[in-house]
């Protein structure tokens, strides 16, 4: 029986370990926008005429810096739903949406989310439901 010369064993040591390199799963890149990805709902119990109540979010990224949020909330006690976008400026998504209501009114609404130390999204937002003004701030948690 022949045995391996030093140099045949090396050369079979160093192509097992470069296929072993080769097989490993290489870990998603972080993108700036992956922060904001998923599903989101309100922590809100806020029943006030000029606030927004049982918010849900579904942010999709569309770029790198880019998203489109699918939307249900009910807003001056009037529900809404749509879709928003958002740009990323920094660590803020600064989002806007335009719509009518589920009662045939428009809306207009904007603001901001920003995630925070707990992986919760801070949700600011201002506009007007139906010709009523509506401002407040949620959080929101996947």
């Amino acid at each position: 029986m022949r045995l391996l010369t030093p140099f045949a064993a090396l050369t079979i040591a160093v192509t097992l370990a470069a296929c072993d390199r080769a097989t490993s799963a290489t870990p998603a890149p972080t993108t700036p926008i992956s922060a904001f990805t998923g599903t989101w709902r309100s922590t809100s119990t806020s029943t006030g005429s000029g606030a927004c109540t049982a918010i849900n979010w579904s942010i999709a990224p569309a770029t790198l810096t880019s998203a489109t949020i699918t939307y249900t909330a009910t807003c001056a006690g009037v529900p809404v739903s749509g879709t928003a976008n958002g740009t990323l400026n920094g660590a803020t998504l600064n989002w806007t949406t335009t719509g009518t209501a589920a009662n045939a009114c428009p809306y207009a609404l904007g603001g901001t989310a920003v995630p925070d130390a707990n992986a919760d999204l801070r949700v600011a937002y201002s506009g007007t439901v139906c010709g009523v003004p509506v401002t407040g701030s949620d959080i929101l948690r996947r």
